[in-house]
């Protein structure tokens, strides 16, 4: 009975720290987007750096940021205690998926309407990010145990494609195309 009372216990525990977690994870989230975006630089533009790293200002080394502050985010949290919840590398594969295709949203929206512009580049990732913790916070302590190998592929995927992308970025200059310095990738 005490066993119960317990596991019962530590489980509210550990859904009231997540929760709080999510929103602490926000801001820390943006702040290390911050310093990969401007960490290529910082190490002297070392070519290992550039698989996490934004080389330059194309959308996709933007998205790349937002995933990889996410991904650095989550496995520290994972290590804290995200072993205790079955659904939480689906959460945070969601979440990882969420941040870069909401952010490309945002932006290509408010870019059909506006000039480019810092804030709103900062807002838009602020705002893909808060979407995602909370997406995936709700997944994290679903009580519905979802399979998570379709999310870990989809991660994996993502974990090759923005490093490739940055090394060989495709000609596609609407996603890839550094029109501040005119060049693809590195």
């Amino acid at each position: 009975m005490f066993e119960i009372y317990l596991s019962s216990y530590s489980k509210k525990i550990y859904r009231k720290r997540a929760k709080i977690t999510s929103i602490v994870g926000i801001f820390i989230i943006i702040a290390i987007s911050s310093f990969l975006h401007f960490g290529f630089d910082f190490f002297g533009r070392s070519m290992p750096t550039a698989v996490i790293f934004a080389v330059n200002e194309s959308v996709w080394e933007h998205l790349k940021i937002g995933f990889f502050g996410g991904l650095i985010f989550y496995v520290i949290e994972f290590i804290i205690y995200g072993k205790k919840f079955d659904n939480f590398i689906v959460g945070k594969s969601v979440a990882l998926l969420l941040i870069p295709f909401l952010t490309a949203v945002f932006f290509y929206t408010y870019t059909a309407f506006l000039e480019d512009n810092l804030v709103l580049d900062i807002l838009s990732l602020a705002l893909s990010v808060m979407i995602a913790q909370f997406v995936s916070l709700g997944i994290t302590l679903s009580n519905r145990k979802i399979k998570k190998g379709p999310f870990v592929i989809l991660l994996i995927i993502m974990l090759i494609l923005f490093p490739l992308f940055t090394y060989f970025p495709p000609k596609i200059p609407e996603l890839f195309y550094d029109f501040d310095h005119k060049r693809y990738g590195i």
